[in-house]
């Protein structure tokens, strides 16, 4: 009976460089995320683009900044080899968070676990991307057509202002591997939903609410009722959730309002279940509990949903060789949050997502956490997956 020959693995082999590393990561860390860099602080999001650009310059890449208004730059940092795969790394240095946040929660460290705006989300991924590159160059590792690095401005509001960017990058390579955290040691994200956006908007007919509040037709109550309506969508929709946001009326106490308008967050794993979500909050629209109003519907498509193709499948066998080189046993999982990895998907490029540190409660000032001890591991498990792809038949080599 024949054997299956073993899966070379290369991760193990990064893991005692990576630990050497860690001091002066942390110490790059610490510079990163005391700078405040919210969407569209453009001031401190090109001062971090700078510090990124010296950083990548002496790894041998070639650096470019790419502005767009009112965002600030994004980089693109591209390194030729002398093999046949062409790999890009994506990450973003905005947060959600509003200046001054710095002053508030600045970098610190205790009992092995970081703290700061952005530490997670995603200053440290990206800082640990770069030194996985860094390991590749100095063991000598050049098998490849190109390296292509790619950190953008936006990407907390939905990369309006780069996706053109990313998207004519990715038409130019062959695998995209995102460095978004994780929330355990042995997660990786092979799918994400996608997004629409809705803005629906009612109109009634205005009344004294006092001395004539029966000619009125509140556009309030209209809207009310449709909320509820959208809410149950949940139960005839498995996997597609619906989150009513921004609800807005006249301002008027004494008059029934004609006016009422909210936003509409639909998420789903395909563009199938978004496109039947869209006909049902169209029938909603054009029905009316109270008589006499009117309702408009306006879709925006955010994100495509991504899924797993047979091209993702090798990549996913690869990480899971990697992380088991390292003890891991990795649990590829979906996720409801979207990233940049929907637009490299969206554009044909395979794409894994979530290969950076561990931590959570993103989003949160006061508690956003980066664990330490896993930035060895993971970004071992990086630079061996680099170098596990280069060598394989995927990309021709």
């Amino acid at each position: 009976m024949s054997q299956i020959p073993p899966v070379n693995t290369y991760a193990q082999s990064y893991l005692s460089r990576f630990q050497t590393y860690q001091d002066e990561l942390l110490q790059r860390l610490e510079t990163l995320v005391n700078i405040d860099s919210g969407t569209r602080q453009a001031q401190g999001i090109n001062r971090i683009m700078a510090y990124l650009q010296e950083w990548l310059t002496e790894l041998g890449f070639t650096v470019t900044l790419h502005p767009s208004e009112p965002f600030g730059n994004n980089l693109v940092a591209r390194r030729k080899g002398k093999g046949k795969a062409r790999i890009m790394l994506v990450g973003h240095v905005d947060t959600v968070y509003e200046a001054g946040s710095v002053e508030k929660r600045p970098f610190c460290i205790r009992d092995g676990i970081a703290y700061g705006p952005g530490v997670i989300d995603m200053k440290s991924g990206d800082l640990m991307g770069i030194y996985a590159l860094r390991a590749l160059a100095e063991a000598g590792f050049e098998q490849y057509d190109e390296l292509c690095v790619v950190f953008n401005n936006d990407e907390e509001v939905g990369s309006a202002g780069s996706a053109p960017l990313l998207k004519a990058i990715a038409k130019e390579f062959s695998v995209g591997l995102v460095l978004e955290p994780a929330s355990t040691l042995e997660q990786i994200i092979n799918s994400r939903k996608g997004t629409n956006k809705y803005i629906m908007q009612v109109a009634g007919i205005a009344s004294h609410s006092g001395s004539s509040p029966t000619k009125g037709r509140s556009a309030v109550l209209e809207l009310a009722h449709k909320i509820i309506a959208i809410h149950n969508l949940h139960s005839l929709f498995h996997n597609v959730t619906f989150n009513v946001t921004d609800i807005r009326s006249n301002e008027q106490l004494n008059i029934i309002p004609d006016k009422a308008s909210c936003q509409i967050s639909v998420r789903g794993y395909t563009n199938q279940s978004l496109d039947k979500a869209a006909e049902a909050l169209e029938q909603i629209a054009a029905g009316s509990s109270v008589p006499d109003t009117r309702t408009t519907l306006i879709r925006t498509r955010g994100r495509p949903p991504y899924t797993s193709t047979p091209a993702l499948k090798r990549l996913e066998e690869m990480v899971v060789a990697e992380g088991q080189a390292l003890g891991l046993k990795l649990v590829l999982e979906p996720r409801g949050g979207v990233s940049d990895a929907n637009l490299l998907m969206g554009a044909g490029v395979p794409t894994l997502d979530s290969l950076g540190p561990v931590g959570g409660n993103l989003h949160n000032l006061q508690k956003e956490y980066l664990q330490i001890d896993t930035l060895p591991i993971r970004g071992s498990m990086l630079a061996g997956l680099l170098q596990h792809i280069c060598l394989s038949n995927l990309t021709g080599a």
